[in-house]
Formats: structure tokens, sequence, C-alpha cells
């Protein structure tokens, strides 16, 4: 979790206290974290106090970022007082930077055209590492509560030994992306989308009924996603079969890029991943093809030797 404050005027993160309108607090935060931190008791305060959070201004300022956190927050009838202060070990952020990051910062397309305070599920920190805008020297500098899950490579690894199906003895393919989603023709159009998308970015893409290599669909599907580098789900109608293969996908360490026609059809203990929302229709797959091959994109950039990509 990290906390998002954009301000309009000029220079003013300066160090000064920031005042804030309180019903700016919640906008283009996921309407369950916004519901739990609607009150803003002490208790609630106390615990936005303990997220990394990114001091911004709007984009017509084009103004750096900082990182830093939150010391007080005092609440009047209809503003809130904040103050703050910078981790010093942690460079400025470009607003160009931050842009580029708008998809693994939850941040939407026309945030930044606003003043408000945002709450975001979204580890920060591992973030900026694997963009470059952060070492993991400079992590281990920051407080324990802030820095002990950010270490990138700092994980526990699982020795996964599946029963229900074998282990291919095949490396991960790194053009390859698995995409899960319903066996039904109503789905065509949504898959020959997503097919242009990895195009579009460089890669192919592949489904369970694209391949026969074995007597049992289930060792295809997993044969599949542990081959694949990047994987595709589409949550459209709650198919169990798709919940299945996510849980497997998740399992592998793969990045999961999770889609839906209904945020409703997501499952809540996935809701904090970011969904791309898409309409079923020419205009909302087009519009769906070209973020999602933006996203390819970014999860398909080449990793640091310190944080490698490999098969379990």
């Amino acid at each position: 979790m990290y906390n998002l404050i954009v301000a309009a005027q000029e220079g003013a993160w300066n160090g000064r206290p920031y005042r804030l309108e309180l019903s700016r607090f919640g906008e283009y935060t996921d309407k369950t974290i916004a519901n739990k931190y609607n009150i803003l008791d002490e208790r609630l305060i106390t615990e936005l106090q303990s997220f990394p959070t990114v001091f911004a201004y709007e984009h017509v300022r084009n103004a750096d970022a900082r990182v830093g956190f939150i010391q007080r927050v005092t609440r009047r009838s209809t503003e809130v007082q904040i103050d703050y202060d910078f981790y010093p070990d942690l460079p400025a952020i470009s607003a160009s930077q931050l842009a580029t990051l708008a998809w693994e910062l939850d941040i939407a397309k026309y945030e930044m055209n606003r003043t408000h305070w945002a709450v975001k599920a979204v580890d920060l920190l591992p973030v900026l590492v694997e963009a470059g805008l952060a070492t993991n020297d400079q992590l281990s500098r920051l407080p324990k509560h802030v820095a002990k899950t950010a270490i990138v490579g700092a994980r526990t690894h699982l020795v996964v030994a599946p029963t229900a199906f074998n282990v291919p003895n095949e490396p991960t393919e790194n053009d390859l992306v698995a995409v899960m989603m319903p066996f039904d023709a109503a789905f065509a159009p949504v898959y020959a989308a997503i097919q242009q998308s990895c195009a579009d970015a460089g890669l192919r893409c592949l489904r369970a009924d694209d391949i026969w290599q074995e007597t049992a669909i289930v060792q295809d599907i997993f044969s599949l996603l542990f081959r694949s580098h990047i994987v595709v789900v589409d949550f459209s109608g709650r198919n169990p079969n798709v919940m299945y293969e996510t849980g497997i996908a998740h399992t592998l360490g793969r990045p999961v890029i999770p889609i839906s026609q209904s945020l409703d059809d997501v499952p809540f203990d996935l809701r904090h991943h970011r969904v791309l929302k898409y309409l079923p229709n020419t205009e909302g797959l087009t519009a769906m093809q070209v973020t999602l091959a933006e996203r390819l994109r970014t999860l398909n950039r080449p990793t640091g030797p310190s944080n490698p990509r490999t098969a379990p």
C-alpha cells in the first residue's frame, strides 16, 4: 500500500505543512479501500502514516515528485493538514518517470490533473527498484517497517512439486504469453484482440485449446503456464477453470495480467491487483488492445541480474 498525494500549487512540497480539502481524500482509490478509510479516525490515520507516500504535483506543473512519509494529519471540519518528510536516501522522481509507471502504480489516465489524496493497493518501493529509480542499498537505509518487504530478491522461494500433473522438462519461453479464458465462441473477438496486443508488443500467445500434446487437458494447461513468460487471465463470467489456472500461475511466479468485462467478476482475494476492465464491443476491444499491449511491453522489459526471471 502507498499514499499518492497530488498538489496543484507551485512549491506545495517545500517542507511546510500542506492543507487539502477533506472531500478530496479517497479520490481515484479502489472503492473497498476508500470505504475502509472513510471515517479517518485516529487509528486509521496511524495506519495511513505507516505507508510510504508519493508527494506529487499536477501534470501541468511538470515538477518532480518525492517519496517520503506522513508525520501527522490534523483534521478540521472540511480540511486536513498534512505534516510530512521525505526519505533522504531516495531521489526525486520526474513527472515523466512517474507517468511511465502509471500502470504499475495504479495511476489513472487523468489522475494527475486533479489535486487529491489517493490510497493505492500497490507495493511502491519494489516498483521503484524494478524501474531503476531506487536501489536495494538505498532501501536498506529506510526505516525497517518500510523496507522489510521491499528489498528485491529478499523473498522465500518455494519448491513446487505438484501431484496433479507432471512438471515439463522445458524452459520458460521469453516471448510466450499464456491466455486463460473461457472456451466460448463469444470470447473469440476478445482472444483476437489479445493476440493483436501480443503481436504489437513483439510477443506471441497461446490458449490451451491451441495445443494438444497430452491426453489430459490439465496437463496441457500446466505445461503452457510453466513455459509462459506472462499470463493473461479473463475473469469475465467467473469461470471456475480460469480461477484455478490463475492460482497455478501465481504459484509458478508468473506475472499475471487480469482483465474482465466486470470488476464484480474478479474474486475478492484478487481485487488488490489492478484489473484491465473492457467492454466486449469493437470500441472497447480496441481500447483494451492498446492498453494491454502497453502493459505487456512493460513486463517484457529485460530484468537486471539481481532479479532474474527463471522457471521454478
